[in-house]
């Protein structure tokens, strides 16, 4: 069957029924509005069967599912959010005794705006941490750019020899999944890495250490004295200083120290590396490693530092003017998950 044309519009179809109407013949109409005698000839005559230039409803396949298990299929869906289409299917031809395919769920389910997508990774908050977290936004939502300015972001991280742990993603062709080119490439013990303990401000990098072995209270008593203080003193007399609720930094041997060295520590809400901007320039230095060759730790160390210290400035400000959308984002959620 050849294929349809496009369709006439309606004040189209109007014109050629009132040039009818005119008395003009079907080759006369067709010539004047460059249109083929059996388009004319078929718009005139549903005209004289119907009476309007409108097209008929077009009915189609019927749907094999009624708007009830429509919405039994929606209420299984937002109720258990993990459960597969299978899964569905299943439940609904247990209840209906009518067969259904995964295929036809997920259809369904598009229809109403639903779709299947990868979960975002959230740290695990329980109410506590929830009430902490809007404590905080609550705390800090007044301060203006000033102040966030000279706080001293800190934190540590790993870094892989051969990327990165999360999920990865290639483009290819039907045959091509074995190719150099679209693997990802292992090795035995995961090839080693390196953790380093890091600081920022609006005004860029700070220092930037390597942790060795395990560490403990007293090893970052030593990185806050040789790496932090000099970081926190470029700041300011006004400058605060930032780490996260880890052991070992709220030991009494860490407490004591920054005490006695008159640091003023940013009061910090557990589970919460979204208010943290330096989690996302740890995101920026790793995808920039991941562009070099490395074959062995030695040159894994030399490169990241190499690259730490290129960091623009203008990344670690954008990043920090980034901390009264965070805070907003923590209330208006309700000291819920932020999308930073």
């Amino acid at each position: 069957m050849a294929p349809h044309g496009k369709e006439l519009s309606e004040d189209l179809k109007k014109r050629i029924v009132a040039l009818h109407k005119d008395v003009l013949g079907y080759k006369k109409i067709a010539k004047t509005l460059k249109l083929s005698c059996s388009t004319v000839a078929k718009t005139i005559q549903r005209f004289n069967w119907t009476g309007s230039t409108q097209n008929r409803p077009r009915h189609g396949r019927p749907k094999k599912l009624s708007a009830r298990a429509q919405r039994h299929i929606q209420r299984l869906s937002l109720g258990n959010r993990r459960m597969s289409a299978a899964s569905i299917a299943a439940e609904v031809e247990g209840v209906g005794g009518q067969p259904v395919s995964a295929q036809t769920i997920r259809r369904t389910l598009h229809q109403i705006g639903l779709h299947g997508c990868r979960p975002r990774r959230k740290p695990l908050l329980k109410m506590m941490h929830k009430k902490a977290r809007k404590q905080f936004a609550e705390d800090k939502q007044t301060k203006d750019m000033d102040y966030w300015n000279h706080v001293l972001w800190s934190d540590e991280t790993k870094i892989n020899l051969f990327g990165s742990d999360g999920v990865k993603r290639v483009w290819r062709q039907p045959g091509e999944e074995y190719k150099d080119k679209c693997v990802l490439p292992t090795v035995k013990h995961g090839g080693g890495s390196v953790m380093v303990w890091g600081c920022m401000s609006a005004a860029g990098t700070g220092e930037l250490q390597f942790i060795e072995g395990t560490m403990n209270a007293n090893m970052y008593c030593d990185i806050l004295k040789q790496s932090m203080i000099p970081s926190l003193r470029r700041l300011g007399r006004r400058a605060v200083f930032q780490h996260d609720n880890d052991p070992k930094h709220t030991s009494k041997t860490t407490t004591a120290l920054l005490k006695k060295l008159r640091v003023k520590v940013m009061d910090w809400p557990s589970m919460s590396p979204d208010l943290n901007p330096i989690e996302h320039l740890w995101g920026i230095l790793k995808r920039k490693l991941e562009e070099c060759k490395v074959s062995n730790i030695h040159q894994l160390r030399d490169v990241v530092m190499e690259e730490w210290k290129r960091t623009p400035v203008a990344t670690c400000e954008a990043l920090v003017n980034s901390m009264p959308k965070r805070v907003k984002a923590v209330l208006e959620n309700d000291g819920g998950h932020t999308k930073y």
